[in-house]
């Protein structure tokens, strides 16, 4: 996924082909993006008040970017990715005036391909052309109107399909369907593709009249959505755990939230008895988590999100022996969600635990005929058909490459070996992966990995894997074989991961760390060079910021304490999630060599300024500078430097000038020195002098050292620097790197963070 602010001058038509009328309704257009067309527009016969569909399809997987101007020209709607994971563009507007509009496309980070637009009169919702629409509409919200109510006339074995789409940006909608007594019978929040948007996908069992409620999350959002209600035989029904048929043995009912993040049962289970647990949100954005821990402390049985497009929680447990558990119901603990919540507990056949586990296990269905490529440690799943197809070829060479990865990372290495499948191999498949190179999921908590003999995990997980099959449309330069290997080797690295802790609280672990091993074992294959520019062009934020893109670019941290540590350090940092949690999982290493989260943090900063490592060559580029020093007085920034974020601040002064530094407890400086091949990083705390005679360029960076609450919970502070000049004794170098890859850059301004120069 690329989420993406766009801004686009109306170019004109460069290129394009004349609509064709698939349908009465429908009109399509085609082109292609080249070098001397990298944008294409098209003109749009629009009416006042229709909705209006637009959407991309690209057979070469082009990314689109779409961007809907109106007759004078004013953009009015754009969207990158119509979902997370899908690199075509969707837009549904309401034209608030009849005329001509246009259609603007152009590809993600200028890419280049061939695409198709098509139009649509109505709200495109994904229903078959066996649906029959019964109201489709426009709904206002404001303070005045907090929700709208739709009935429908079903009959018996109707499918009902009821959607919202967010003509305003950031109008979180919710669905309720009563039936005609006022019965909740199906409720949605988000639909689960990452959008704010809402669906509802429900069988009718008894002919009557039914209702539906539109409203917003928490009864004040304001702005427009889009409406569509339906009937659709052939939809998709997601899986109905309510069927489950059990004797109800508990009920449980209240409210999760900052004040109460989890609540615990005492279940009491007789040897032999499955007992199903269900956790439902009633009200609120509610994410819940549920964890039964045994008689001796450990968990048994857990589950996140259950399988059916819901954020709800399921499972099912056999319990081996009579004895006292303790169910927990909790929010997820990377985000602040709350709610009102209903916990049912029954007591259900055992072949249940089967049916729960098969919602995830077979997750993955390729688009042709399944074959098979069997190794020694990998079965690998592909097709030759579809969307997914790839070669025979290509699959052994999957196969050869993923029995490479596993002797790198657990022979070589020494990570320990992950949770394998029933038949002692790790499953694998190839398919088209929405977007993203690949893809790892767990599929069962399995809790302690039988290939750790010395140590009980408490949350290991067996897991499945995808690598893309082809790689068109992302932009990407480097050949198909060496993107594949970057990618087993990413994936399998998070294989690896699960087999210690699937629910690490320090996340930003997962991603650096497959993306670090990358780097560290398949050479000029790596592809995680270029997401250093996310870090790079940002270094204010905090480490463990929750902004896109950073926990992969940050890769560099780990290759910074290996440079220091050595790589087996990286091992023991995951060897600690086993029993620990968040900033602690890394502080604990850190406790073995006598140092500490702020100290490897700032370390790596000065680093990265330097850029001193060995791949720093394919780095896209340096440090952002935040402001360049070019005369003596005070320099004020008004905000944005997070917690472990760093500023760099380019100093063109030559002499000998005190530094001082106003602002939080824990900010500091440091003076950045190049000279004789070396960049000499300087402390000097809340103030101090540097001496830049001698230096063939000079820099300062503030460091705040200030440790976030929990990991991802960053805010920003500013500070004021004052230079003088100065007769004492200069501070003293604390360490070096080596300036080989040092790029010194233009001096520039951040926007998040103004910098204010006061007059000496």
């Amino acid at each position: 996924m690329r989420a993406s602010i766009v801004c686009l001058a109306m170019a004109g038509v460069l290129a394009g082909g004349a609509a064709a009328a698939q349908t009465p309704s429908d009109q399509v257009f085609s082109g292609e993006l080249t070098d001397t067309a990298p944008q294409l527009t098209f003109d749009l016969s629009l009416e006042a008040g229709q909705i209006v569909t637009l959407h991309t399809a690209s057979t070469t997987r082009l990314d689109t970017v779409l961007t809907l101007l109106g007759p004078d020209g004013d953009v009015l709607a754009f969207n990158d990715d119509q979902e997370p994971g899908v690199l075509t563009s969707r837009l549904v507007h309401v034209p608030a005036g009849s005329g001509v509009y246009r259609a603007q496309i152009e590809g993600y980070g200028g890419a280049l391909g061939s695409f198709s637009l098509t139009m649509s009169f109505g709200l495109d919702v994904g229903l078959s052309d066996a649906a029959q629409t019964l109201t489709e509409e426009t709904v206002s919200f404001d303070m005045t109107r907090t929700e709208a109510r739709f009935d429908a006339d079903l009959a018996a074995g109707d499918i009902l399909v009821a959607t919202t789409f967010a003509l305003s940006e950031d109008l979180d909608s919710t669905l309720t369907l009563l039936d005609a007594g006022g019965t909740v019978l199906a409720q949605n929040d988000d639909r689960g593709d990452g959008t704010l948007n809402s669906r509802i996908a429900y069988l009718i069992e008894d002919a009557g009249r039914y209702q539906l409620v539109v409203g917003t999350y928490g009864g004040n959002g304001e702005g427009d959505l889009a409406f569509s209600l339906a009937t659709d035989p052939e939809a998709e029904l997601p899986f109905d755990f309510t069927a489950i048929e059990g004797r109800q043995i508990a009920l449980h009912e209240g409210e999760l939230g900052d004040d109460q993040p989890s609540i615990s049962f005492p279940v009491t289970l007789e040897a032999g008895q499955t007992l199903l647990a269900l956790a439902d949100t009633v009200s609120g954005d509610l994410d819940p988590v549920l964890r039964l821990t045994g008689p001796d402390g450990y968990p048994v049985a857990m589950n996140d999100d259950r399988g059916d497009g819901s954020l709800n929680s399921a499972f099912a447990f056999t319990a081996p022996q009579t004895a006292s558990y303790q169910l927990e119901l909790s929010r997820y603990r990377s985000g602040a969600s709350s709610g009102a919540f209903e916990l049912a507990l029954s007591l259900v056949d055992a072949s249940v635990v089967d049916v729960l586990r098969d919602l995830l296990e077979n997750s993955v269905e390729l688009s042709g005929p399944e074959l098979l490529i069997q190794t020694e440690d990998f079965r690998v799943y592909y097709t030759l058909e579809g969307v997914d197809a790839s070669s025979t070829p290509y699959a052994e060479l999957v196969a050869d490459t993923l029995q490479d990865v596993l002797e790198a990372q657990v022979g070589r290495l020494g990570w320990a070996e992950p949770v394998r499948d029933d038949d002692g191999r790790y499953r694998a498949y190839i398919a088209d992966a929405d977007g993203s190179m690949g893809v790892t999921q767990p599929v069962q908590i399995v809790f302690d990995n039988p290939n750790t003999s010395d140590v009980r995990e408490a949350a290991a997980a067996r897991t499945l894997f995808i690598i893309d099959n082809d790689f068109i449309g992302m932009g990407k330069t480097a050949p198909v074989e060496s993107l594949m290997r970057a990618t087993a080797t990413h994936e399998f690295n998070h294989v690896v991961q699960f087999g210690y802790d699937a629910e690490e609280g320090l996340d930003w672990l997962y991603e650096a760390t497959a993306s670090w091993i990358e780097t560290t074992t398949v050479g000029a294959d790596q592809d995680a060079t270029d997401y250093t520019e996310t870090d790079f062009e940002t270094p204010q934020l905090c480490w463990t910021t929750t902004v896109e893109g950073h926990d992969y670019g940050q890769w560099t941290l780990l290759q910074s304490m290996a440079d220091s540590y050595g790589e087996s350090f990286i091992v023991r940092v995951w060897e600690n999630s086993v029993e620990l949690d968040g900033f602690e999982t890394l502080q604990a290493a850190l406790d073995e060599v006598d140092s500490s989260i702020p100290d490897v943090i700032q370390r790596w900063r000065a680093q990265n300024y330097a850029r001193a490592y060995d791949l720093a060559e394919l780095f896209p580029i340096a440090v952002h500078r935040q402001h360049t020093v070019e005369r003596e007085g005070r320099w004020t920034l008004k905000g944005g430097l997070e917690q472990l974020g760093a500023n760099y601040l380019g100093f063109e002064l030559e002499g000998r000038y005190a530094i001082t530094l106003n602002g939080d407890a824990g900010l500091e400086v440091l003076a950045l020195g190049q000279r004789n091949g070396q960049i000499e990083v300087i402390p000097l705390g809340r103030g101090g002098v540097i001496d830049t005679t001698g230096f063939e360029s000079t820099a300062l960076m503030v460091f705040n050292r200030t440790m976030p609450e929990a990991p991802g919970q960053c805010s920003g502070v500013g500070y004021t620097i004052e230079v003088a000049p100065s007769t004492r004794r200069p501070a003293r170098t604390a360490y070096r790197f080596s300036d080989a890859h040092l790029v010194p850059t233009a001096a520039a301004v951040d926007a998040t963070a103004e910098a204010v120069v006061d007059q000496p």
